[in-house]
């Protein structure tokens, strides 16, 4: 079976989908990951064949161009779980979310026709798309071959399904298409069943599988430590969108400042340098595997990314939430309701806020329980190999690519 993977470049939606395409090679199949050329090195890292797809763009310029200045915090909020999304916003709230989603169409329109050219050559027999990568759905309608829409967590961008269509309407008419199914065929979903939303989709759950990509060891994490040490880790998305001011990691550290624990600050490397001087008892660091800090933790704290959260939850960590963008804020509700973790808003994350939520995470015995509930959740679901036997057999039952 060939299978077709497409993310635009931003590597935090490609690393999720790393297990499933590791297992899919190592049952025998053949897979192609297209993106822009920035990719190339994550993707070949991870095993993968690349294959450049549209040109390079900055992300920033694209996405202040077709948001037209609405910042992050504009963003109207997501629906509620259950909720039905074509009733939830006002007209005026889903224009902004049509103006989010269009930065996305904008990215599949820049690789679609590399995509396509490739596709017709190679001729896959599945494609697998992340949920923002909608070069996946149109060239798996444009060949007649099912769509796999691989999610990250909590199911975010199934609250906007009405919305999407609309945004990619001028790409699929320029491909002669009347639309495509902007859910795929399948949904592949890494995500706790108790943390998830209800959607109407086929869904084929799966165990998480941290991945970060290339990793070192570090020395220092041989050892167990000899007191509590809390992660405090802040992705790549959160300060390019929000700005300095949505990097909170500084306050944090402050307010932990001379508490009888191990700060990690675990960083890329611009906010290693946003971060600045650390006072003793922290430790600042940059390209350490989020999965290799966590088994010698006891605590998380992070911005809410799903990266983050659910190697939280693979290890059994208990987390403090510090959301800000819409997709964070939807998740860490999600994550506190299953107890497994607490969330602060950046309002509410004072000195002494961040001290007793800390407090909390190391001290509470309903807190690791339910902690304990969750991580049992997630490992009773199917591994990445097992859902290989799935995919082909998805890919049989549909006609030979076009």
């Amino acid at each position: 079976m060939r299978v077709l993977v497409t993310c635009w470049a931003w590597s935090s939606h490609y690393l999720p989908l790393v297990p499933l395409v590791q297992a899919l090679r190592a049952a025998g199949h053949e897979v192609c990951v297209a993106s822009q050329d920035s990719m190339a090195g994550v993707v070949t890292g991870s095993g993968a064949a690349f294959v450049a797809a549209g040109p390079d763009v900055d992300h920033a310029e694209l996405r202040a161009r077709h948001m037209r200045g609405l910042s992050h915090d504009r963003v109207p909020a997501a629906p509620p779980p259950g909720a039905e999304a074509a009733g939830h916003w006002r007209s005026g709230q889903r224009e902004k979310v049509a103006r989010v989603f269009g930065a996305f169409a904008a990215r599949a329109d820049l690789m679609v026709d590399d995509t396509l050219r490739f596709a017709r050559h190679w001729r896959p027999d599945l494609v697998v798309f992340e949920p923002t990568s909608y070069a996946g759905p149109l060239v798996a309608a444009l060949l007649g071959v099912p769509a796999v829409r691989h999610i990250h967590g909590v199911d975010m961008t199934y609250q906007a399904r009405d919305i999407v269509p609309e945004v990619l309407a001028p790409t699929a008419a320029r491909l002669g298409l009347d639309g495509c199914a902007v859910l795929g065929d399948l949904t592949v979903d890494p995500c706790p069943p108790s943390m998830q939303i209800p959607a109407e989709v086929e869904r084929a759950t799966v165990g998480y599988v941290p991945y970060n990509g290339r990793a070192v060891l570090p020395r220092w994490l041989w050892e167990p430590p000899d007191r509590p040490r809390i992660a405090l880790t802040w992705g790549a998305t959160t300060t390019s969108v929000g700005g300095a001011k949505s990097f909170l990691p500084p306050r944090v550290v402050a307010a932990l400042a001379g508490a009888d624990a191990e700060i990690v600050v675990a960083v890329g490397r611009d906010d290693l340098e946003r971060l600045g001087p650390v006072p003793d008892g922290v430790r600042a660091v940059t390209g350490v595997a989020l999965h290799q800090l966590l088994p010698t933790c006891s605590a998380l704290i992070h911005q809410g990314g799903f990266g983050s959260t659910l190697t939280g939850v693979h290890h059994g960590v208990p987390q403090l939430v510090l959301p800000q963008l819409p997709d964070q804020v939807f998740g860490a509700a999600r994550l506190a309701a299953t107890g497994a973790g607490t969330v602060l808003a950046p309002e509410e994350a004072d000195a002494g806020a961040l001290r007793a939520a800390v407090a909390d995470l190391l001290g509470s015995a309903e807190r690791r329980r339910a902690v304990a509930r969750l991580r049992a959740e997630m490992n009773a679901q199917p591994r990445p190999a097992d859902l290989v036997p799935v995919l082909s057999r998805l890919a049989e039952r549909s006609p030979q690519p076009a």
